[in-house]
């Protein structure tokens, strides 16, 4: 009975491990496919990027401004390079980037953008620039000071100076 039951259970197993990879199969087929329905097979080979800048001091801004930087970087290996996402560290930090394949030799941008609002004193963010490079992570930064906002302290418990 018990051989029974070990036999069942190994035979589960491998039907469940052989549907599993046939559903990988099938998502990455038509993740290949272009708009026409024609697969498309293309392998990313890495390539390496350099950033103009890897961090940028923005120095004091005023709270409630938005303080944009735009960092240039260069494709300076022999492949395209190809910039598949940017994540910033926070959600007060917004990166617009190159979204086309990067020739060896050309320059992409990735604009950061900061909302400083309701965030006074220091900070510093980070963007992961995630590409097809050796290794696939970079990190940029961000940094500065957010000069709060002036607190009206009006209102009825305040003395006149008259």
């Amino acid at each position: 009975m018990k051989r029974i039951v070990t036999y069942a259970f190994l035979l589960s197993c491998a039907v469940m491990t052989v549907s599993c990879d046939d559903k990988k199969n099938e998502e990455a087929a038509v993740a290949q496919l272009d708009s026409t329905g024609v697969p498309v097979v293309q392998e990313l080979k890495t390539t390496s990027i350099a950033f103009n800048e890897a961090e940028h001091e923005f120095g004091d801004v005023k709270e409630g401004e938005f303080a944009k930087h735009e960092f240039v970087f260069k494709n300076t290996g022999t492949e395209p390079l190809y910039v598949r996402d940017a994540k910033a560290s926070c959600g007060c930090t917004t990166p617009e980037w190159t979204k086309d394949t990067i020739a060896p030799g050309a320059e992409g941008k990735i604009l950061v953008q900061f909302n400083s609002e309701g965030r006074p004193g220091n900070f510093t963010k980070t963007v992961t620039v995630l590409a097809n490079t050796d290794p696939e992570a970079t990190v940029i930064t961000i940094k500065g000071f957010v000069i709060a906002k002036a607190k009206d302290i009006s209102g009825p418990y305040i003395k006149d100076a008259n």
